[in-house]
């Protein structure tokens, strides 16, 4: 299974837009691995985990190939993980596609809500963009893949979710905008085992900083009970992301304080194999 991330920033990107903090200004300076577009991520060649407003940039900068993406998994409807206006552009007059070309599109009910807001009055749609609406804790078959939605800790009036993908003995746990894990979380993973485990770290030094989000030490939490109860062991690789301009995420500076607690940051354009 490969994994690739485009976007590894918080909702308002690193360097934030208007922002003229001292680090901002420097990752400006620096470019590179400071440079943290909003949060998104592509499982092997046809699987995107979220739609970005700063998905066009990817496909520029980064390589990703739409044309390629047959399913994609929204975590919620926030506009840094669900950019609706975009995902529309896959229809007539804006895309050229063949005939058979199908978008399955999978979230909770409220994106659904949005996307046909979206698409209303447009036949074409409904040939081309297929909505399949997700229930926590109720697991689908995609494709190869065997996904489950498990409930996040995010938002109080939407299922926020984060997903367990499976594919050829291989898992992943892919969590993007969600505090610590609930018990029910705990007990559904409870008898599966993560080869990879993505973790919002969007305060990085402070914990609970902002609700519904994480900072490293509650990463460092969760990546320890994982390893008690079994979820995880010595080969999985734990990564942290989703990073907040306020707390200085530089590359640099995230891989000296990630290191000793066997953590890699992820950087736009990071790519790994499990």
């Amino acid at each position: 299974m490969k994994i690739h991330f485009y976007g590894t920033g918080a909702s308002e990107g690193f360097p934030a837009l208007f922002c003229e903090c001292e680090s901002c200004q420097q990752a400006r300076r620096s470019g590179g691995k400071d440079i943290r577009t909003r949060s998104s991520l592509q499982i092997d060649d046809s699987v995107l985990i979220d739609f970005s407003p700063d998905t066009f940039a990817h496909t520029i900068h980064d390589g990703l190939r739409l044309t390629e993406i047959n399913n994609l998994l929204i975590t919620h409807s926030h506009p840094d993980h669900f950019y609706p206006m975009d995902v529309a552009n896959v229809l007539m007059p804006m895309a050229r596609t063949h005939e058979g070309r199908r978008l399955q599109v999978y979230g909770n009910r409220r994106i659904g809500e949005v996307l046909n807001s979206i698409l209303l009055n447009n036949s074409e749609s409904e040939k081309k963009i297929i909505f399949n609406e997700l229930h926590s804790f109720q697991k689908v078959q995609m494709d190869d893949y065997e996904v489950t939605p498990l409930r996040a800790d995010h938002m109080r009036n939407e299922e926020c979710f984060i997903y367990s993908i499976s594919k050829s003995g291989k898992r992943v746990l892919c969590s993007f905008d969600t505090a610590m894990f609930s018990e029910e979380v705990w007990a559904a993973i409870s008898e599966s085992y993560f080869d990879c485990v993505i973790l919002d770290c969007t305060s990085i030094d402070k914990d609970s900083y902002f609700s519904g989000h994480m900072g490293f030490g509650e990463n460092v939490k969760i990546k320890g009970r994982m390893l008690k109860q079994k979820n995880a062991g010595e080969k999985t690789i734990f990564i942290a992301t989703h990073f907040a301009h306020s707390f200085a995420p530089f590359h640099e500076r995230l891989s000296k304080l990630f290191m000793s607690d066997g953590f890699i940051p992820a950087y736009d354009g990071l790519e790994i194999m499990i």
